[in-house]
């Protein structure tokens, strides 16, 4: 494998005795870097060996075991007038360092996602580093963080989390390597999806000299417009009073695919062509459907609130607050629901919840039910007003992380049912339009079928990190990505936006029966 090859060959550039790491790997050998306004407040270093723990390369890699021998270095430092304690965990090889720094992103409202990410790039040799941004890492709950004393917003702790803390532990972590290597990393690169995602998009943006290679999945780049719009499908059933069981959006859904499934020239169960699908799911009216055992019917009011999520949420004037949810995608998360016999209620999603809660109405206690017909519209407003500067990662101008000689790899599964790939489209586009040159440096392709980060029924991309590693280091720019199922049962090539995979000829479930072509309308 390319990646193992590469870890060898640089290794031995990067040689550095264990017993030598192990007498460095001491607070007092351990230097903190000037930033500006801040305050160093602990450091701790000790050696761990034989470290059993799991985890996985990326967030939509499977999950395996290793044990490691590491330094294990925690600093906590603060900013002067903040009041806050913000730890960074770095992971540094006692042996067979590759000369290379990963940093690990987050999710949701965590600005790391776990400390189980750490393990696999450590395993392939990376020094590994994270940030709690100096709050509870939960990534469905900002509750322990959210809130002052006075129950107002805590704006440090808000932008250590969306906009400062991850550009902080890349030049930690570049002194920790400095300070027990005795030299810096030849190679920095950033890993993330979702929250780490918009990480990712965030330090090429504004922090371009961070990382020298950005693995972008699903990022949460307009988090200011689309956490209010992870709502929007409990108002539209608040708002309906109506609130279908998960039994019928999974028909409806499963029709969908059903119906749209050949778009790419093949039947075989994934979606690979969702804005060219124009199902109308008012045919299911009447239609019986299988609930766990008990035949239950398709109304009106199901396609309703199904039709409306489709559709997007509206303005008064009937302009758009947000993309709707793309055909094919399941709507559990944000349309959950809970039924005690035939009396169902919604169940809001809590990221969407907590942010229209405690950030923008600021009061844990408000019923979002009684949102009048006005107030989702209100709510958007206020969240993109007040936040989109802080939280939101949309800024088109690439053109200083371009001149570092950086690369971005972005992925996007097309059956994503928390962060709609219409955002990926939108910003990849506007990047375009200001850089025609754009995929010189930065591509981004889309996965048929895939949830939020991995899972769904399609077709993920296997090892992109890899992939991205070519790229910086050997100048190999993807023209394609590999993917497979999650069974391995069909392999693709996954198409640079806005190619799509379509079926040629051959056996549908192997990589060589497509061609990338130019099927969007």
């Amino acid at each position: 494998m390319f990646f193992q090859t590469i870890i060898i060959a640089s290794a031995a550039a990067c040689v550095v005795s264990a017993t030598d790491i192990l007498s460095r790997c001491a607070e007092h050998n351990i230097k903190f870097p000037y930033i500006p306004g801040t305050q160093l407040l602990e450091i701790s270093a000790q050696p761990v060996e034989n470290y059993t723990t799991s985890g996985s390369l990326t967030q939509s890699d499977a999950v395996f075991k290793t044990t490691l021998d590491i330094c294990n270095v925690t600093i906590n430092y603060a900013h002067q007038g903040w009041e806050d304690n913000v730890k960074i965990t770095i992971w540094l090889p006692l042996r067979d360092w590759n000369g290379r720094l990963s940093g690990i992103g987050g999710a949701g409202f965590s600005s790391l996602a776990s400390f189980s990410r750490f393990a696999p790039a450590v395993s392939r040799g990376y020094a590994a580093v994270g940030t709690d941004a100096g709050h509870v890492m939960d990534s469905l709950n900002a509750s322990s963080w959210a809130l002052d004393e006075s129950s107002r917003v805590n704006f440090f702790l808000l932008q250590n989390n969306f906009a400062i803390s991850q550009n902080e532990a890349a030049i930690v972590a570049k002194e920790v390597i400095r300070s027990v290597y005795r030299k810096g990393p030849q190679y920095s690169y950033w890993d993330g999806c979702s929250t780490g995602g918009r990480q990712g998009l965030m330090l090429a943006q504004r922090y371009p000299d961070a990382y020298d290679g950005i693995l972008v999945g699903a990022p949460a780049i307009n988090w200011a417009n689309f956490v209010p719009g992870m709502y929007y499908p409990q108002f539209v059933m608040n708002r309906l009073n109506h609130f279908p069981r998960q039994c019928i959006f999974s028909a409806i859904v499963n029709a969908t695919i059903a119906a749209c499934d050949e778009l790419d020239g093949v039947k075989d169960g994934i979606l690979s062509m969702p804005f060219q699908c124009h199902f109308d799911p008012s045919r299911m009216v009447h239609q019986k459907v299988d609930c766990g055992g008990e035949d239950i019917a398709v109304t009106k009011e199901d396609v309703q609130v199904m039709q409306a999520i489709w559709d997007g949420p509206k303005g008064a004037d009937g302009s758009p607050l947000w993309y709707g949810m793309p055909k094919g995608v399941s709507p559990k998360d944000q349309a959950n629901t809970t039924c005690q016999g035939d009396r169902c209620t919604g169940v809001p999603f809590n990221i969407a919840a907590d942010w229209i809660k405690l950030f923008v109405l600021q009061d844990e206690t408000v019923d979002l039910a009684t949102l009048p017909e006005t107030g989702f519209e209100a709510v958007t407003d206020l969240s993109v007003s007040a936040y989109k500067y802080v939280t939101s990662t949309d800024n088109p101008d690439l053109q200083a992380f371009r001149e570092t000689g950086g690369k971005i790899l972005h992925w996007h599964g097309l059956a994503d049912q928390q962060i709609y790939v219409q955002g990926s489209q939108n910003y990849y586009e506007r990047v375009e339009a200001k850089d025609v040159q754009v995929r010189d440096f930065y591509r981004f392709f889309e996965a048929p079928g895939v949830a939020h980060c991995g899972g769904g029924y399609g077709l993920l991309p296997v090892d992109p990190f890899s992939v991205l590693v070519d790229w910086v280091e050997s100048g190999v720019a993807p023209d394609h990505l590999p993917a497979a199922t999650e069974d391995g049962s069909q392999q693709r090539n996954l198409c640079p936006y806005p190619l799509v995979p379509s079926y040629t000829s051959g056996n549908p479930t192997r990589a060589s029966s497509f061609k990338c072509r130019a099927l969007y309308a």
